[in-house]
């Protein structure tokens, strides 16, 4: 009867076990790759929803509420723009970084002595004694999360750049959009 020496099952059991040990490391760097690739995906996703939706909405604005500086290191986290989308006049669509989220609501404006609360312009003159209500027609609601940071600037041409992160994860995305009524 033959049997192996005890060196010889010794080179047996350390080739055997290298051999697990590169497996499980290449599974272990495969598995990584993978979630750090998903994490991109999903910032880049979300990122794309959230500028697409800005964008074509404040490209159709009738004008803009919000007061953007010409300068990025000046720039602000929230805009208000008359909705250029809708047949109705005084709707207002606000956008804002609140929570690692950017939001959405729209708004209208009439005067406090109103019983009916008829719109009127952002910028009307109210009547002695009262004062310019804020009406809420469609509530906040979230458009995109794992933002880390929102820049709005620029007026005849208005940026947007976003900071988006999650995990150990960051992107930045921005764009420029030309208002077509503004």
């Amino acid at each position: 009867m033959k049997s192996f020496t005890l060196i010889e099952t010794l080179i047996i059991v350390t080739v055997f076990a290298l051999a697990v040990g590169i497996i499980y490391g290449s599974h272990i760097l495969s598995q990584k790759a993978y979630s750090e690739g998903e994490t991109s995906a999903e910032l880049i996703q979300n990122g794309r929803v959230i500028l697409e939706r800005m964008s074509r909405e404040i490209r159709q604005a009738r004008e803009i509420v919000t007061e953007l500086s010409e300068e990025e290191d000046a720039a602000t986290s929230t805009i208000i723009f008359e909705d250029g989308h809708i047949d109705e006049d005084y709707h207002y669509v606000r956008y804002w970084w609140d929570d690692n989220r950017i939001k959405r609501e729209v708004v209208g404006y009439y005067f406090s002595d109103d019983p009916e609360e008829i719109l009127v312009a952002w910028d009307s003159v109210f009547p002695p004694g009262q004062t310019l209500e804020t009406k809420i027609l469609e509530p906040p609601a979230v458009i995109g999360e794992y933002a880390n940071d929102l820049k709005i600037w620029g007026s005849e041409v208005v940026h947007l750049k976003l900071i988006l992160g999650k995990r150990d994860k960051s992107i930045n995305l921005a764009t420029s959009i030309f208002g077509r009524n503004l």
